[in-house]
């Protein structure tokens, strides 16, 4: 069984948290040995208590709170990046994340003795301001999404489709003859 160690999950958060505690309680039984054979018994078990549970609540209770707000802020990049990527209203690559995509596998295609053929589809949805003007920017917005959804409902699973415009859509077919 694996722990997921990824910025977002429980699984960091947890063993951080132990890793961070046992270094902590490490060091003040090192910090503190020196001082252990001049102690009494009891005066060294009262000391061997203290360098235990002193860092096991302080730096325990540290860790964990420390860690739990990197993943919220993980959690959190991980959702506006996907807002920064997607277009509201379509629900597919906007423009800017589309051509990334496409200038990263570009750039990797690039640097390859054998490049594979691929294709570049641009889908233009001819006289849709003629839908806005007559029947409205509502039915519009639902074209453009019914659209959006048969394209991708059309796509492999390399395939990246993106708005670019208005009523313009990109498609990048990685691969294809």
């Amino acid at each position: 069984m694996r722990i997921d160690l990824s910025p977002t999950s429980w699984g960091r958060v947890i063993a951080v948290t132990i890793a961070g505690t046992a270094v902590c309680i490490a060091a003040a039984f090192f910090v503190d040995s020196y001082n252990f054979p001049l102690l009494s018994p009891d005066a060294l078990w009262r000391a061997q208590m203290t360098d235990l549970l002193l860092p096991l609540v302080l730096a325990g209770s540290f860790f964990f709170f420390l860690m739990f707000k990197m993943r919220q802020l993980a959690v959190a990049q991980k959702a506006l990046s996907i807002v920064a990527a997607t277009d509201s209203l379509t629900a597919v690559f906007n423009r800017g994340a589309f051509s990334m995509l496409v200038e990263a596998y570009l750039d990797q295609a690039r640097s390859q003795a054998v490049v594979d053929a691929g294709a570049f589809l641009i889908v233009d949805a001819d006289h849709f301001k003629t839908i806005n003007d007559r029947l409205g920017h509502d039915c519009g917005d639902q074209a453009l999404k019914l659209i959006a959804k048969t394209i991708k409902g059309q796509l492999r699973g390399a395939d990246i489709v993106g708005r670019i415009g208005g009523e313009e859509f990109a498609v990048f077919l990685p691969g294809a003859d």
